[in-house]
């Protein structure tokens, strides 16, 4: 589970930028909140509002790329390979070291893992854990020199193999490392999501070609959302998959005739649920954190409400799962579905372009206050402001 993520010097990040799950004091719908430790609550969805080109997609687009330098595309780069450091960009300054830094919880035991890097190399890094609730210093990283708590000798050689482009979490893990391994497989096994109008289908297939209750799932869910499907078969290789779906028609004497249409002709809204509901389930099932850019993207806003609503029902996410996601849909706004303290803003400073993160809570809104109507009105910020103060200049 996810406690906190914060990001310096990443796209229109310049300062730390921080968003939190932990659960304020607000009553209201506290039978959604979860716990790792049976002492801290934390909110299983958070919802992060605002303009467009106002930087909320980044602060995502950061927390995946923390994930891809540990166990993705960027965890082995070979020697002198260029770090995917992309800084903010606006300043006559020379460029600052970016960092990233996530607190959470793996199997009951708080870690702190962080780092800080250019495009050339890792310049620190550092992870503690909370075993019986007592804070220790797993190993610490600046630049060649290290700090170990235990197995000192042991570590300091897989340090020695660690290039300078990599993080030791990451290489230690290749080596089996004790110390290492649960604080890597978290984001191995419980971080995942997606940016933008990515199809992500791998999920959604895998439950298909699995048939059984995985599948049954699938459909129970395409079922639900009223899109008309009563079945999917999947053919072709694994590269290339050949995806039908079941649509039944029944002719005015009572008969009904089946017909299998191919996924790429179904609605975009249609093919979107598709691809985002095998990682829905994967998600509630394994107790994963998902991010994702846009949940609204293409589909009916009830549709997007029912997704989140599964994450929120205590009853369906019994392995505490999460939620992270960006959105511009107000109806989502809405205190019946989602607490005062899951609803956070994204907003650039017109004059320094600098995007700034802060929660709905900052504002102590009233029980009964109208969210939606407050937020269109900009009394929290994070809209666009129509027509500015710019005259066009032919």
């Amino acid at each position: 589970m996810l406690l906190q993520f914060s990001v310096t010097n990443h796209r229109s990040i310049k300062d730390t930028a921080i968003i939190s799950m932990k659960a304020s004091t607000d009553k209201s719908l506290s039978d959604c909140l979860i716990s790792s430790d049976g002492k801290k609550q934390l909110v299983p969805v958070l919802a992060l509002y605002g303009a467009n080109a106002a930087g909320k997609s980044n602060v995502l687009h950061a927390l995946l790329l923390m994930r891809e330098m540990v166990c993705g595309q960027y965890a082995k780069l070979l020697k002198g390979e260029t770090l995917p450091q992309e800084p903010f960009a606006l300043t006559d300054q020379d460029s600052e070291p970016t960092s990233f830094e996530v607190i959470y919880f793996y199997n009951g035991i708080k870690y702190a893992y962080g780092f800080s890097f250019n495009k050339t190399g890792i310049l620190n890094e550092y992870l503690y854990h909370w075993p019986n609730d007592r804070e220790a210093l797993v190993f610490s990283r600046e630049g060649d020199s290290y700090r170990f708590r235990e197995n000192a000798q042991e570590q300091l050689t897989l340090a020695g193999r660690t290039a300078e482009n990599r993080l030791y979490l990451s290489s230690s893990n290749e080596w089996n490392c004790p110390q290492t391994e649960k604080a890597y497989l978290w984001f191995f096994e419980k971080l995942t999501g997606f940016m933008g109008t990515e199809m992500r289908l791998d999920a959604t297939l895998s439950a298909i070609r699995q048939g059984g209750s995985e599948k049954n799932r699938v459909l129970h869910e395409m079922l639900h959302a009223d899109l008309g499907i009563k079945d999917i078969r999947v053919t072709g290789t694994k590269d290339e998959p050949i995806i039908s779906a079941l649509h039944t028609i029944d002719s005015e004497d009572g008969a009904s005739k089946e017909f299998w249409l191919p996924l790429g002709l179904e609605s975009v809204g249609t093919q979107r649920f598709f691809s985002r509901i095998g990682m829905w389930l994967a998600a509630l099932e394994s107790g994963a954190v998902l991010v994702v850019d846009e949940i609204e993207s293409s589909m009916h806003p009830l549709l997007t409400r029912h997704l989140i609503e599964m994450v929120q029902d205590a009853a369906i996410n019994t392995n505490h799962a999460q939620l992270i996601f960006t959105t511009h849909d107000t109806g989502l706004l809405d205190l019946t579905l989602l607490r005062r303290d899951q609803i956070w803003f994204a907003e650039k400073n017109e004059k320094t372009m600098q995007t700034d993160v802060y929660a709905l809570t900052d504002f102590s809104p009233r029980k009964g206050e109208n969210i939606a109507k407050g937020y269109l009105q900009g009394r929290y910020g994070a809209i666009p402001f129509i027509g500015g103060n710019a005259t066009w200049v032919e």
